[in-house]
């Protein structure tokens, strides 16, 4: 396939709660380092980069958050835009297809979110071209997919079928898609064999994608083509708001026909929660994953995220999640960490955004 063709859309809208109080509203994950120095934005790009040049890599992320974006990414202004309001990721989605359809009407897009933690960038490459090589040819939309080692359940699945090929990586035509599941079905899948971690990774042409939404869900197709400039923020404001709202993984994946998994032989983590930073910190001997200043004494697997200056001292105490910033500590059950979206929710409701 022509090299040329490739267009990146990274997806940087997300609020990240599941992360406060280190994820804000003014500076969400994506904006946040989660290993290393870098922010998970700014290794984003950077694996794009011998990929797909600059002027050719889009960036949707929120109105108020695109010089942000601009500082961190480093990518040219034109190629960012912004979200006047989430209306999840079929819209969003859409709207890269209109853009990059001004690119070239036959754009082979790379749809991934900037929250991933991915390692080696170059089997990451790899993959996207062995993707878009497919999604070229078979008219297909593409998924990248992970073998699953665990049975996860904060990831949706794929189930797959028959090789399309014998090339490499491996591509498997899709049978279904399932959502994040119970840990009983979690088991189920990993045990049985036929099903890969779903990344959220996408690959297919503009045509393939406008015509699939088209398709499935009308409604957002009709309201995308009332979008005559994408870049024009007025135009934008006027009309992004009123799409409809959905995930492109119920309103598309879950419905078309004619989708290609590529099983990745990178690794991958949704770096969207402290389970997820107790995955990629070494523990100590007794289980504590420790990131910035702290000492533990007589306790076992605590997850501890200091994000100020001072101490956390933590005796005697098992299973706990403690975070602490300049202006919050929370200390919860680690099994609870989930809860975090219910915390965030609660304080927005007690008028708390001094916090959030």
């Amino acid at each position: 396939m022509d090299s040329s063709r490739l267009v990146a859309l990274i997806m940087a809208g997300g609020g990240g709660t599941r992360l406060w109080p280190r994820s804000r509203k003014s500076r969400p994950k994506q904006f946040l380092p989660f290993v290393g120095e870098d922010s998970l934005l700014r290794s984003t790009v950077k694996r794009l980069a011998d990929l797909v040049p600059p002027e050719r890599t889009l960036l949707i992320t929120g109105a108020d958050q695109t010089k942000q974006a601009q500082e961190q990414s480093g990518l040219p202004a034109a190629s960012i835009i912004g979200e006047p309001e989430k209306r999840d990721t079929a819209a969003c989605i859409g709207l890269g297809a209109l853009l990059a359809s001004r690119i070239r009407e036959d754009a082979v897009m790379i749809v991934l979110a900037a929250d991933h933690l991915i390692r080696p960038a170059d089997a990451f490459r790899a993959s996207m071209r062995r993707a878009a090589d497919l999604a070229a040819e078979h008219g297909a939309i593409v998924t990248v997919g992970l073998r699953p080692t665990r049975p996860a359940t904060g990831f949706g699945y794929i189930e797959f079928g028959k090789r399309v090929d014998t090339s490499q990586p491996a591509a498997f035509s899709v049978t279904t898609f399932h959502e994040k599941p119970h840990a009983e079905d979690a088991g189920r899948f990993l045990r049985a064999g036929t099903f890969l971690w779903n990344s959220g990774i996408f690959v297919f042409t503009v045509p393939t994608i406008l015509g699939a939404i088209e398709k499935h869900l009308p409604e957002l197709h009709a309201g995308l083509m009332k979008i005559r400039d994408p870049r024009n923020a007025d135009e934008l404001r006027r009309i992004y708001p009123t799409l409809l709202k959905t995930s492109i993984d119920y309103g598309v994946m879950e419905k078309a026909g004619n989708q290609i998994v590529v099983e990745a032989p990178f690794e991958w983590d949704d770096a969207g929660t402290f389970e997820a930073l107790a995955r990629h910190v070494k523990a100590d001997r007794e289980g504590n994953v420790c990131r910035g200043a702290a000492v533990t004494i007589d306790a076992r697997d605590n997850i501890i995220d200091n994000d100020a200056k001072g101490l956390i001292v933590l005796s005697g105490v098992s299973d706990l999640l403690v975070v602490r910033t300049d202006d919050v500590v929370v200390v919860m059950p680690r099994k609870k960490a989930e809860g975090m979206k219910d915390i965030v929710g609660k304080l927005e409701a007690e008028g708390r955004g001094d916090v959030l």
